[in-house]
């Protein structure tokens, strides 16, 4: 009886000690090392914009009021760089991806529909970025969908719509042309007075003069430049183009603007047509005489180069939102309205119930501006006019 009691006390205590160690702490576990966290990046706080599209009027806004306040009211430093769409391409062809160094583009019309054409990546700004850039839901989709007709989808933003316009000396025409074929009858009166611009020239002039000319005189723009070749108002109206710039032209015709310019101050040119914003500027410069004034043409006249914001795909990722926090700022009320009432460019965004009622004393209100305002949609005959042109329209 003595050994079963013994028997019973010890598994009782057995019972307690294994009790007893099973309510006491827990072992420590053994630490399992965390994966390293990456250091965040820090937005970049520079960027590099390049500029294929201004003029020297252009290139001033940019260095005296636009980067002073993109540097006070977003803390950015711009490396403001002035390039050509030709020499832009070549090194964006050259880029490793990722590794671009051209972080925001400023565009001819002509050099986006290149870089599309050629399969040159650009971000799709619009639908892609609407978050990022609200401002572009100001510009009008038309311009965000097509370049000189070529579909480019949103790949760039519109800062700006330029605009071409008769320029005359008031003091040597007191009855100027209402119309390129009153121009072109009237030719006489201007003879060796009239002011052009080589059509291989650097600004889109070269381009834009001949294009309009064409337009006036029946060429369909709208169809294919093979079936244009081929038809009467095509051959007649590059003989009278042709007669224009051979013999009643300013000789030599003018290489550049600079030099339409100065044609115009040392009074050999009476009369042309070119960009008014850059005209008139040029006239409160004192590289225009006092004198000129802007008119337009019944049948209309050429836009100029209108101004697109693009940002390249193969820049590093991490400069893309301050690149779209950039293009949003040149987008806003403020700065577009800085550009007409300083520059008498006609805004890329839609806000002409906020404009200055004064600025319409200066250049004509859009609304009429627009309607007789000649979009360059036909690519093809650009080139042409770019390759053929010297030839055709030369001494």
């Amino acid at each position: 009886m003595k050994v079963y009691r013994m028997l019973a006390f010890l598994l009782t205590v057995t019972l307690l000690v294994s009790l007893g160690a099973a309510c006491g702490p827990a072992p420590t576990p053994t630490p399992v090392p965390l994966p390293p966290t990456a250091t965040p990046v820090p937005a970049p706080t520079k960027l590099t914009f390049v500029d294929t599209n201004s003029g020297a009027n252009f290139q001033w806004f940019f260095k005296t009021i636009v980067l002073p306040a993109v540097k006070k009211d977003l803390g950015l430093d711009i490396d403001y760089v002035v390039s050509s769409g030709a020499e832009t391409m070549q090194r964006m062809k050259a880029w490793t991806p990722g590794k671009g160094d051209a972080h925001v583009l400023f565009l001819k019309p002509k050099d986006i529909a290149d870089m599309v054409q050629q399969g040159i990546k650009l971000e799709t700004l619009s639908p892609d970025k609407a978050k990022d850039i609200p401002n572009i839901a100001k510009n009008r989709a038309d311009y965000l969908d097509t370049a000189q007709g070529v579909k480019i989808g949103g790949k760039g933003a519109l800062f700006w719509r330029s605009q071409y316009a008769m320029i005359y000396n008031a003091a040597k025409i007191t009855n100027p042309p209402k119309s390129w074929k009153e121009m072109y009858e009237r030719r006489n009166e201007w003879k060796g007075h009239i002011g052009w611009i080589r059509p291989d020239s650097k600004s889109s002039s070269g381009r834009a003069l001949p294009y309009g000319f064409l337009n006036a005189f029946g060429v369909d723009m709208t169809k294919p430049i093979t079936d244009l070749m081929k038809t009467t108002a095509w051959t007649d109206a590059w003989t009278k183009l042709e007669d224009l710039t051979k013999n009643y032209a300013v000789q030599p015709i003018a290489a550049e603007p600079t030099n339409l310019f100065e044609q115009f101050k040392a009074g050999d040119a009476w009369i042309s047509v070119y960009a008014m914003d850059f005209s008139l500027w040029s006239r409160s410069q004192g590289t225009m005489p006092p004198e000129v004034k802007a008119g337009f043409f019944s049948e209309g006249i050429t836009e100029g180069a209108d101004g697109y914001l693009s940002v390249p795909v193969d820049i590093p990722e991490e400069y893309k939102p301050v690149a779209y926090k950039l293009i949003n700022y040149l987008l806003g009320d403020d700065m577009q309205i800085k550009m007409v009432t300083t520059m008498w460019q006609y805004p890329g965004t839609e806000i002409w119930d906020k404009i200055p009622k004064e600025v319409w004393d200066v250049i004509p209100p859009w609304s009429e501006m627009e309607k007789g305002r000649v979009r360059m949609t036909n690519k093809d005959v650009i080139d042409y006019i770019q390759k053929e042109g010297p030839k055709r329209l030369i001494k």
